[in-house]
């Protein structure tokens, strides 16, 4: 069934046992960090539960449900994807006025809720109506990276199934499956990538990610109490408001670096290994107290960014302390 997709072995086993024994739950919360794969899930199991011609737990593909969910047509098929924004009380109503039709072509109609926690209270309470007393023949897949941000009415009500961080054996096959050539600097890529297998995609072979970690570790190293360099280091943020997330990560991997590399002075266990010789020529500017405070100072930018702070403010006192002696 899953063959197609790498790792995530329990998560496997459960939607396979489920499938095979035709013991379906009506509701489904499938959470982990972003990019760790819990869409493409989704979208393997929902086709699965559709297909009209299930033959050893394998989709036919030549029914007419399976055509139809190929093409993006089944109407016993919904997704909804909050996208950049939240999921709100009208998003949610149309599955409740969608769900009382019974399925026109296969046994169950299929509703996926990307980033489920996005949705809005009301919407959380519009959807727990349907939760509460769900047609037979309706399966709900939502997907969370903030399993908290779900209302406990609604965690009670669905079957959680939790993914986890790839090792770098599994994040290097699903590379190898995907690109169409070989990744340079592939030790960094998996590195840098924490178990993550869409970090590991968006950056393998990307010139854009390579061009931005070069100017991101020179914005570091220019660091110094001049106005001119914290004014064009706050320019390189706005710039880069964007990928403000990528640039933090970039951040927090040189200066783990460097205080790895302080205290234990072991080069392979360097994250960024091609960039050696810059970590070994700085690594004595900085005392391993500044580069914990460093790191501490951009996890904590990242979260109160999360918040919805003031971006410039929160770029501006930043870059102001990571320069304080």
């Amino acid at each position: 069934m899953f063959n197609s997709v790498v790792g995530q072995a329990e998560v496997k086993e459960t939607l396979e046992n489920s499938i095979k024994s035709s013991k379906i739950s009506h509701a489904y919360v499938f959470t982990g960090p972003k990019g760790i794969g819990k869409k493409t899930f989704a979208k393997i199991f929902s086709g699965l539960l559709l297909c009209q011609e299930l033959s050893e737990d394998t989709r036919c593909g030549q029914c007419f449900a399976c055509k139809t969910f190929d093409n993006n047509t089944n109407p016993d098929f919904k997704i909804i994807d909050a996208g950049e924004g939240s999921i709100g009380v009208d998003d949610i109503r149309n599955i409740q006025s969608d769900v009382i039709i019974k399925p026109l072509y296969s046994a169950r109609k299929v509703y996926l809720i990307f980033e489920a926690d996005k949705m809005t209270v009301q919407a959380q309470n519009c959807l727990l109506k349907t939760l509460e007393e769900p047609p037979p023949y309706a399966v709900i897949i939502l997907t969370a990276s903030n399993y908290e941000a779900l209302m406990e009415t609604i965690r009670s009500r669905v079957l959680r199934l939790s993914f986890n961080k790839y090792s770098n054996g599994e994040l290097k096959a699903i590379i190898d499956r995907t690109m169409d050539k070989p990744v340079n600097n592939i030790d960094f890529v998996l590195s840098f990538s924490d178990g993550i297998a869409g970090n590991a995609l968006d950056i393998a072979g990307s010139e854009e990610f390579v061009r931005l970690r070069e100017d991101t570790i020179q914005m570091i190293l220019s660091l110094n109490k001049k106005a001119d360099e914290i004014f064009s280091a706050i320019k390189f943020m706005e710039d880069n408001k964007s990928v403000v997330e990528i640039v933090l990560d970039i951040m927090l991997t040189f200066f783990r670096d460097l205080i790895i590399y302080k205290k234990t002075r072991d080069e392979k266990m360097l994250i960024n290994s091609d960039k050696k010789g810059i970590i070994l020529n700085n690594v004595d500017k900085f005392t391993v107290k500044k580069l914990g405070e460093n790191i501490e100072l951009i996890e904590n930018t990242r979260r109160i960014l999360q918040q919805n702070a003031n971006f410039q403010l929160s770029m501006e006192v930043m870059l102001m302390k990571l320069q304080e002696e």
